[in-house]
């Protein structure tokens, strides 16, 4: 799904056949930008401030390989009026973050998902690997630009225009950009 995996595919065992890349793609009927309305409700649903800068993270499941402790790290940095929201926590993650991190297991709906994508100033993907993450796609179909890191097939969905891409593990960068 990603040039960097097919290079890796070309590397393997499996270098005898032929390697075609299909990126992954995304329904953009659903993951576009969001009424206003929407996004107010949500913001007061979360109880964010209307003028809060939000950092989203979307993840199927937290660990180390996704940056959840990144997330922690940089939640210890950013200005205080600033709200970082994380969806696909545990119920055990979500008792263990700080109070400037609004957490969720999941969203009601796929809807649900483009309103948080579109109500974000930022998407946030710190992962340490993967392969083309559609959440990056999902999130710039929204209206919402993208940081992660340089690492596997993140980059590759990532331009000038549509967000930044830095170094791993960098909170710092993450915060300034």
């Amino acid at each position: 799904v990603s040039e960097w995996l097919g290079r890796i595919v070309k590397q393997s065992f499996l270098q005898k056949y032929p390697v075609k890349i299909i990126q992954n793609g995304i329904d953009l009927h659903t993951f576009s930008p969001q009424p206003l309305c929407d996004t107010e409700n949500m913001m007061k649903k979360l109880g964010i401030p209307g003028n809060a800068p939000i950092l989203l993270g979307v993840a199927s499941t937290w660990d180390q390989r996704k940056g959840l402790a990144d997330f922690i790290r940089l939640s210890q940095i950013i200005p205080s009026d600033w709200r970082i929201v994380l969806v696909g926590l545990t119920k055990k993650q979500l008792k263990l973050l700080p109070a400037n991190i609004t957490g969720m297991e999941r969203t009601e709906n796929v809807r649900q998902l483009a309103t948080l994508y579109t109500m974000s100033t930022v998407f946030i993907n710190p992962t340490w690997e993967d392969t083309f993450p559609t959440t990056n796609l999902e999130s710039m179909a929204c209206g919402t630009p993208v940081i992660t890191y340089n690492t596997g097939g993140s980059v590759e969905s990532v331009s000038g225009e549509t967000g930044y891409v830095v170094e791993k593990g960098d909170i710092q960068a993450l915060k300034e950009r």
